[in-house]
Formats: C-alpha cells, sequence, structure tokens
C-alpha cells in the first residue's frame, strides 16, 4: 500500500522474514522426524504427510505474500492463482491439524478458528479478482497475507516468551490467540489508512 516509493521500504524487509521463517520451517518439517521437538514431535510423526503438506503450502503464501503487494510485477494473475491454491491447501490441511493442537481446547479453538477465517479470505480474495471488484481484491489481499503472517508472529512470541524466561507450554495456547490478533490487527490499520488516503493500489 502506499506509493511505489513508500512499498520499497517495507516489501523487501517483508519478504526476507517470510523468506526466513519459510526457510526455517520448510528445513525443520522435511527432515528427519527422529529430530522433532517435544512436545510436537509424536503429533507430528504420526500425521506427517498432513503436517509436511501444510507446511509447504503455508511457506509458499509466505513467500508469494508481499509480492501480491506489488500488482504491477510480472505474472501477477499466475502468481495470484498459485497463491490462492497454497491457502486453500494451507487452510483445508490447518482444520484436521488444529484439532490435535498442543496447548488444549483454547489453542485448538484459536488455530480453526484461523483456518476458517483464512480459508474465507483466500476464497474472497479470488472471487473479488474475478468480478472485477480490484479495490475489495487489494482489502482481501491484506487479509489473507496478514492471517499467513501471524504463522511468524506466533514463533517471534514463542521465542520471547522462552527468552525471559517463561514455560513454553504455559503459554502457548495464549500466543496462538494473541499472534493471529496482532496480525488481523495490523492488516486492518494498513487497510484502514490506505483508504483514509484512497491510495490502496
Amino acid at each position: 500500500m502506499g506509493g511505489p516509493v513508500k512499498r520499497s521500504f517495507w516489501i523487501l524487509p517483508l519478504f526476507l522474514v517470510c523468506l526466513a521463517t519459510s526457510i526455517g520451517s520448510v528445513g525443520y518439517i522435511m527432515g528427519s522426524p527422529e529430530a522433532f521437538d517435544y512436545p510436537f514431535a509424536e503429533k507430528y510423526r504420526q500425521n506427517l504427510f498432513l503436517v509436511r503438506t501444510h507446511v509447504l503450502a503455508a511457506a509458499l503464501c509466505l513467500l508469494l505474500g508481499p509480492l501480491g503487494f506489488v500488482s504491477r510485477l510480472p505474472l501477477h494473475r499466475q502468481r495470484g492463482r498459485i497463491y490462492v491454491l497454497s491457502v486453500l491447501i494451507a487452510g483445508l490441511t490447518a482444520i484436521p491439524l488444529s484439532l490435535i493442537a498442543e496447548g488444549g481446547l483454547l489453542s485448538q479453538t484459536g488455530f480453526l478458528l484461523l483456518s476458517v477465517l483464512w480459508l474465507y479470505s483466500g476464497v474472497e480474495l479470488w472471487r473479488t479478482a474475478v468480478r472485477r471488484d480490484f479495490q475489495a481484491h487489494r482489502i482481501w489481499v491484506v487479509r489473507c497475507f496478514a492471517l499467513a503472517f501471524g504463522a511468524v508472529i506466533l514463533r517471534v512470541l514463542l521465542n520471547s516468551v522462552q527468552e525471559f524466561g517463561y514455560s513454553f507450554q504455559e503459554y502457548y495456547a495464549v500466543t496462538v490467540w494473541v499472534s493471529w490478533a496482532i496480525a488481523m490487527g495490523g492488516g486492518e490499520f494498513l487497510i484502514f489508512g490506505a483508504l483514509r488516503e484512497d491510495q490502496i493500489d
């Protein structure tokens, strides 16, 4: 959002953060199942195909997401189709995974709601593009990516909790909700600011 000069200041750092998160997540989940960390190891091993499919699709979302803010890049439509497909795959695989998530009912409902909202935003992103309602489409681009970026915020929060000496498991469920709430709030803030300036482009 904003003009080309403004966007250049935040799209590159955003992409680099998403790239680092994607590489780390894919490298970890595609590695040896014996290296998985407690308390996720057993659940990951029992649902390995589902987990790997989810992580690969979600990583693709993170990599393509920042590029969606630059509509003038080549192959915008083709990238958009791949992005929506990756959202659908990541969101659909996230639903059964949310039901077995660590942290009990609180984290499970948090992940489940996130999955549903993510799928809905992906569908709306596609529908508004098909209808050529480009202003609404750009708004849903922000919302959809904001929900995906919640995974990055979750990792930052979990690392921060442990750095301050708090129990990982004790705060896991809370960080699930806080991470995507921050992401959604940030997305809506960007949308509100851009609409006020009438410069969603």
